[in-house]
């Protein structure tokens, strides 16, 4: 059996079929006291299902005929192991988007890793609680270079194998399990704040209030965002805290948040906002900044300010539950108020969408807009 991969190039039929044979007969042992054998390990994970769905996954790379696929694949493994599982595996890829192709998929394709409990994930873990992490990646290669001798066949030459991401997702585990621990994100951060006052009637008056919010971290979104604000009296006592969410901020973004709101009360004489993050994604590039508003047009009716617009969206996908917000300025750039916008209908892709909202104070002073959307973004990295 060859164990080297240059050496992996151009074999005969006779002699790849052997090779597979010879590797399929051997044994892993990686824990000597309870001979814990990687090759039979579990009735439904073990290398006979692993190196079955790795071979036919390469055959299907590499362009085989279905049949002539299944031929090569029952007469390299017969007699090695129990019919079912040639049975189940040639079943199941006659129809790849059955749930038993996608079952042995999660178990036994090429990208796994630490905890998805696949066959190469718990071979890793068995090896460090065995301290033999050595003896399988050796068992790691011995499969690779076997599976490179089935691509690699007579003339064969092709440009790239299913098989070697077997070892590019393996030594990714590796990697992460010794690398330095990720540092703890950043916290959100309040850039700015301000608001006005509409007029009172009796004990109640409208709030219109802008706050921008910062995720500083570089390579991660903010996600579940909670916004506390806390509005006082000159008496330093607590009129009221408003409570307000956001879904995402994209790394390295300032959330534009607006809110209009009914205040029961003294007259707000200082504010202040805080926001957290319950989660952060794992994420270097912006994705939220597709959504745009364009043709912005303020009026002004009788204690109220409204905003029109068209919002685009220029995603390859359609969005549900996209909120617009939105802050009003002055021309030093002081926050002066903001408000928001819920689109419940679906937006779909590259198309536009007039939207009017209207917040019940009178900002007379505005020159400027600024605004952020926010929808739920991992729905952008679904596959």
């Amino acid at each position: 059996m060859e164990t080297e991969f240059q050496k992996a190039v151009g074999k005969g039929v006779g002699e790849v079929i052997r090779d597979i044979r010879e590797f399929l007969s051997l044994s892993c042992v990686v824990n000597p006291e309870r001979q814990l054998d990687l090759c039979p390990l579990l009735p439904d994970l073990n290398m006979y299902g692993q190196f079955s769905f790795a071979l036919l996954s390469e055959a299907y790379a590499q362009g085989w005929e279905p049949d002539a696929a299944e031929s090569f694949y029952r007469h390299a493994v017969s007699g090695i192991f129990d019919e079912s599982i040639v049975t189940t595996m040639i079943e199941a890829f006659r129809d790849q988007k059955c749930d038993a192709y996608r079952a042995l998929s999660r178990k036994y394709g090429n990208r796994f890793t630490l905890s998805d409990g696949s066959y190469w994930s718990t071979c890793l873990a068995l090896g460090i609680d065995g301290e033999q992490i050595g003896t399988v990646m050796q068992y790691l290669r011995l499969f690779t270079v076997c599976l490179m001798e089935f691509a690699y066949m007579e003339d064969r030459n092709p440009e790239k194998t299913y098989t070697w991401s077997y070892y590019e997702s393996f030594r990714r585990m590796l990697d992460d399990l010794t690398a330095a621990p990720e540092p703890e994100p950043l916290p959100l951060k309040i850039r700015a704040l301000g608001g006005s006052a509409g007029k009172r009637d009796g004990d109640t008056y409208m709030l219109s209030l802008g706050i921008d919010i910062e995720n500083p971290n570089p390579d991660r979104m903010a996600r579940g965002i909670g916004i506390d604000i806390t509005l006082k009296d000159r008496d330093g006592n607590v009129i009221t805290v408003i409570k307000d969410q956001l879904q995402s901020i994209d790394p390295r973004a300032i959330y534009h948040f607006g809110v209009t709101k009914k205040i029961r009360g003294a007259a707000v004489a200082s504010l202040s906002a805080t926001a957290k993050a319950s989660s952060h994604f794992k994420l270097s590039t912006p994705i939220m900044k597709h959504i745009k508003l364009s043709e912005l047009r303020v009026s002004r009716p009788e204690n109220a300010t409204k905003l029109l617009a068209n919002l685009s969206n220029t995603y390859d996908r359609p969005l549900r539950s996209v909120i617009v917000h939105y802050q009003y300025l002055n021309a030093d750039n002081k926050i002066l108020g903001g408000g928001n916008e819920w689109i419940f209908d679906e937006l779909p892709v590259t198309s536009s969408k007039p939207i009017a909202s209207r917040i019940p104070v009178s900002i007379p002073s505005a020159t400027k807009i600024l605004y952020s959307v926010d929808f739920d973004a991992l729905e952008l990295v679904k596959d």
